[in-house]
């Protein structure tokens, strides 16, 4: 048997230094892989054309033809004190793990991702599309904007000032006499009884679907 080159030998000693390396480092996180997407992904953020409308989540939540898929990544506390029906509380070091779900998603499904104002919300969208770049918006305003509108004065009281307004700073700017997390009237309001709101449908489907009677 003859010995092995000296090439042979140093292109095995440096695929076992990079093997090493990979089981040290691990494989690039999250933050780094967006960065090799954030050229082609972020005039999407830019332009606000993922971020979507209070008034369209909520027609979204109401429409049993779309597979909808909330993800809130706010803290504990938060959630606990209000959420809205079926999102699933997520924290953001988590999000790696939904790789397989999001994968498996059928086509007809919207991800919609949640918090307190934008701000963790959009670094969120940014881990979620590093994950598996799914079709996935964020709720403009976040759930500030979401109270102000569908929010119930006499379940809540005023934590900063007026409650919604103000700088985002991530924090919840409305506060409950009770947790009453999606028990809260405002967890899923009825789109036929809410002030109508004029807004720019954003979502786009992977693919259109067929609905009953012949209406897309």
């Amino acid at each position: 048997m003859n010995a092995p080159s000296l090439p042979e030998t140093l292109g095995a000693v440096v695929i076992l230094l990079a093997s090493a390396a990979l089981a040290l480092y691990g494989q690039p996180d999250l933050d780094q892989k967006w960065e090799f997407l954030a050229a082609k992904l972020e005039p999407r953020l830019a332009e606000r054309s993922v971020y979507i409308d209070p008034a369209e989540l909520l027609h979204l939540m109401n429409d049993d033809y779309i597979h909808l898929v909330i993800y809130d990544v706010r803290v504990e506390s938060d959630w606990n004190e209000f959420h809205l029906v079926d999102s699933g509380h997520i924290a953001m070091e988590d999000l790696a793990t939904e790789r397989e779900r999001l994968h498996a998603l059928p086509e007809n499904a919207v991800v919609v991702v949640v918090s307190n104002d934008e701000i963790l919300a959009t670094r969120a969208w940014k881990r979620l599309m590093a994950v598996a770049k799914p079709n996935a918006y964020i709720l403009e305003g976040g759930l500030n904007l979401w109270l102000n509108i569908y929010g119930v004065p006499e379940e809540e009281t005023d934590r900063h000032g007026k409650a919604g307004m103000g700088k985002p700073d991530g924090t919840l700017r409305h506060s409950f006499k009770l947790a009453l997390g999606d028990r809260h009237a405002a967890a899923q309001p009825d789109e036929h009884l809410v002030p109508h709101r004029e807004y720019t449908a954003r979502v786009k489907l992977l693919k259109k679907l067929a609905r009953a009677g012949g209406c897309d």
